[in-house]
């Protein structure tokens, strides 16, 4: 039995196999026999047994699926639903320690993008994600209102990955996704954050264009 290793997740758009690897934040199709494996796993229903090893060599080889089942997870492309809706946060005035906190947020996720990998960049939401518990909705809208009032005043660029790490650091709730998302028509990829089918910080008809390809939530 194979199973994906932590680092990879996969997607299926137009018959055609995408994989995102985490440790080199790189995004790829899957070809040849090892695409063929996926779509057939994909094509069957939540029971349908994995491939055998030799159909999957490829992806066995570079790492991206183990024999080990203690060091992976069972092997399905991601199962993400689009958010249905969007919140609506209140406009708030900045506060002096709620921009210097997220300036600090803003400046170390920078530092980690700049690794070029993904896993580094996530570590310390894994981390952070223990001490958390699940906001109700009123304090989830408090907290992100209080980020979009502070974020306007650090002079950084904007990036999806930057300001959704940074945002789900800011708000500290339990229940929120990271989710990662591609297009092939042209090649693209994307990030934003939902909780509960709303979506955070993003609008509906931009995030709708992308394919969900990881849902992170430790």
């Amino acid at each position: 039995m194979l199973y994906a290793a932590p680092h990879f997740h996969y997607c299926v758009i137009d018959g055609r196999i995408v994989g995102l690897d985490l440790r080199a934040a790189r995004y790829f199709f899957v070809r040849g026999a090892s695409a063929d494996a996926l779509l057939q796993l994909e094509a069957g229903d939540a029971d349908s047994p994995v491939p055998e090893g030799e159909a999957l060599k490829d992806l066995l080889k570079l790492g991206h699926l183990t024999l080990d089942p203690s060091k992976g997870r069972p092997l399905r492309r991601c199962d993400a639903e689009p958010a249905t809706s969007r919140v609506e946060w209140p406009r708030l005035r900045p506060r002096s320690l709620d921009t210097l906190l997220l300036c600090w947020r803003l400046v170390t996720t920078r530092m980690r993008i700049a690794t070029g990998s993904l896993s580094h960049v996530l570590r310390p939401v894994e981390k952070r994600a223990s001490h958390m518990r699940i906001c109700d909705i009123q304090t989830l809208k408090e907290r992100l209102g209080r980020f979009m009032a502070s974020r306007p005043s650090i002079p950084l660029p904007r990036s999806c990955l930057l300001d959704s790490v940074a945002l789900y650091l800011f708000l500290g709730d339990a229940s929120v996704d990271l989710v990662f998302g591609v297009t092939v028509t042209p090649f693209a990829a994307h990030c934003w954050l939902e909780r509960d089918g709303l979506l955070l910080n993003d609008e509906l008809d931009y995030v709708r264009r992308f394919t969900p390809i990881m849902r992170f939530r430790p």
